[in-house]
């Protein structure tokens, strides 16, 4: 079959905004991802691959509002100490972990953890506490830094909320949160029980106290100060309030230093404290968290009740707390939000030079996902050009791609012409895991 390439000015432009993102920042031109990605799909409308109307129909909104109304809620978690608390309970405070018990709570935590709430999230919530753990009590960290990072990967490929990958399936495929979770539930259990027990055969040598890594690690902290402090545990939360009155007689409250005037709730009840407003606001984010993904197991729009989430979640703690979303918002990452908008737009533009379904319809009988053979193919496939290209680029070039079917003379989605589709999905989300 002769490949046909329509506006060819869109390949080189694709090949610059993959050399820019797929390091951090070049030290000849650092112009870092971000600005790299928006830049290129600039580039992509000056050289008309796509008008002005068409570079905004690119980008995938529904993705965007998924990640924005996910991080509020995880920023407003650890606003609130609840992974704090979290960590203090079962990390710890839990005297009664030994290292291959350790690695097993880390593992089993950390990957069910990082379904929800993404596997960056977890492996920075965690990599601080699980280092002082293992300094207090003299273990090696290293076997239990892999562990966070191959269980967060492995934890969040089992929902579409997990990574950011699988957010623009949930968006491109049309496959229902339940459905995905049905299929991924399992494999993820199995997997993070296969990779643990495999961490603590590898590494059974590390898997003891007292080891010569770990005191030498102590004696530094020691020298240097740094020994039995930690830090971000909520301690300030955990002070007593000291009531008083200011030059009005209204009810004042001392927390960590810090005095705030008692508060009302939709001033009609109250004044009270600030830790009684604090802790009612605790319970109704739980609230919200666990009615959000009541809303995403019942297939509403996984975009809009994100948002939804984010944005209530704000509404509760200035009634509650009285506090403005700034400190929020500023913690956002909204480079993220910026680098898939320019991707977006270049993904589509190279989807327009006709190149990417061409060559995926020369393998297309390979990677049918209806048989054992073409699993394998299609995983072995994507696998390698995930580590060629990166996660979120390859899953775009494929997921848009478009298949020409000789038998109705239309084209239609590649995804959808090589078997059960919803699956294909599944194994696009799940064969990035080892890069």
């Amino acid at each position: 079959m002769a490949i046909i390439v329509e506006k060819p000015a869109q390949i080189p432009i694709f090949v610059l905004t993959w050399f820019l993102i797929v390091k951090e920042r070049w030290s000849f031109l650092p112009i870092g991802r971000t600005a790299g990605a928006l830049f290129m799909g600039i580039c992509t409308v000056v050289a008309q691959t796509l008008g002005t109307e068409e570079a905004f129909l690119a980008i995938e909104y529904d993705t965007l509002a998924l990640l924005w109304g996910m991080m509020v809620l995880v920023e407003y978690l650890k606003d609130d100490a609840l992974f704090d608390l979290f960590v203090d309970k079962f990390f710890i405070s839990n005297k009664s972990l030994t290292p291959v018990r350790l690695i097993w709570l880390l593992s089993l935590s950390c990957g069910s953890m990082a379904a929800l709430f993404t596997n960056d999230t977890m492996c920075i919530a965690l990599t601080k506490t699980i280092c002082y753990v293992c300094t207090q009590r003299e273990y090696h960290p290293g076997p239990f830094m892999v562990a966070i990072a191959m269980s967060a990967n492995i934890g969040s490929a089992a929902t579409l909320i997990g990574n950011p990958q699988n957010a623009i399936i949930a968006a491109l495929s049309g496959v229902s949160f339940s459905v995905f979770l049905a299929y991924s539930a399992a494999a993820m259990i199995v997997c993070m029980i296969v990779n643990t027990f495999a961490l603590t055969v590898w590494y059974a040598n590390d898997l003891r106290e007292d080891t010569p890594f770990a005191a030498a690690a102590k004696e530094k902290m020691l020298e240097s100060g740094t020994y039995g402090a930690i830090g971000g545990i909520g301690l300030e939360e955990m002070q007593p309030l000291v009531a008083g009155e200011n030059d009005d007689g209204k009810e004042l409250f001392e927390q960590g230093g810090n005095t705030t005037e008692g508060n009302t709730i939709c001033c009609f009840f109250g004044p009270y404290s600030s830790d009684t407003n604090a802790k009612s606001f605790r319970c109704v984010l739980v609230m919200v968290i666990l009615v959000t993904l009541a809303a995403f197991l019942a297939n509403l729009s996984i975009g809009w009740t994100a948002s939804a989430g984010g944005v209530s979640a704000m509404f509760l703690d200035a009634m509650f707390n009285h506090k403005t979303p700034d400190r929020i918002f500023a913690r956002v990452n909204w480079e993220l939000l910026v680098f898939f908008s320019g991707l977006f737009i270049v993904i589509e533009g190279l989807q327009h030079t006709m190149l990417p379904g061409q060559l995926l319809d020369l393998i297309d009988d390979d990677m049918r996902v209806d048989n054992i053979g073409g699993i394998c193919a299609f995983t072995a496939i994507i696998t390698i050009g995930c580590n060629i290209f990166n996660n979120v680029p390859l899953v775009l070039l494929v997921g848009l791609a478009l298949s020409y079917d000789e038998t109705d003379g239309i084209e239609k989605p590649f995804m959808d012409s090589i078997g059960n589709a919803d699956l294909a999905w599944i194994l696009l989300a799940w064969a990035p895991l080892p890069t």
